[in-house]
């Protein structure tokens, strides 16, 4: 799956987007001055959307992760999804750790592209299981209502007075006839 009219690059040292802001100082502090860093511990993966003339319109970054049985209040509804044979006390995820669109690109639904695409590549084009996708979402009600649109869901009500509040994504919803 692609985005039509974009391509998809993995950050490299020779990556540009000095002029990309999307209007968060922390996400355009990631991308201009963490990214390459996390990258080259191995810590996570950026991507950067550029347009057709070379223009970053929105990144977003990966890491592996585990959704862990720790008192979260719907992890019962969770486990009850999969057959009792396997069912576990955790679950391969991946994290989507930064993501950011260009202010150019509010509201015209890229970053609804941008989550399709990676739904996608988790279900149908991984090497690896990944049952769920995990995001630390900002506590602002314009982003937790972009990821609610998007069918993630709380995991837990315990951190609604946090910064960032943790939700999650089943990909088995993805499958079909499931």
């Amino acid at each position: 799956m692609q985005i039509q009219g974009f391509k998809l690059l993995r950050l490299t040292v020779d990556s540009i987007f000095k002029d990309f802001d999307c209007g968060d100082q922390d996400l355009n502090d990631f991308i201009h001055h963490e990214a390459l860093n996390f990258q080259n511990e191995l810590l996570a993966v950026t991507y950067l959307l550029e347009d057709d003339i070379g223009n970053t319109c929105a990144f977003f970054s990966l890491s592996n992760d585990l959704l862990k049985d720790q008192d979260y209040e719907r992890w019962n509804n969770l486990s009850r999804k999969l057959p009792n044979r396997k069912r576990r006390n955790e679950y391969p995820a991946v994290k989507i750790g930064r993501f950011g669109v260009s202010v150019i690109f509010h509201g015209n639904r890229l970053g609804t592209q941008i989550i399709d695409l990676i739904k996608n590549r988790f279900t149908s084009e991984t090497n690896t299981g990944c049952r769920f996708i995990l995001v630390d979402a900002y506590n602002k009600p314009e982003v937790l209502n972009f990821y609610q649109k998007n069918d993630f869901t709380f995991l837990t009500e315990k951190d609604s007075a946090k910064k960032t509040r943790l939700m999650y994504f089943d990909l088995i919803r993805m499958i079909p006839n499931h």
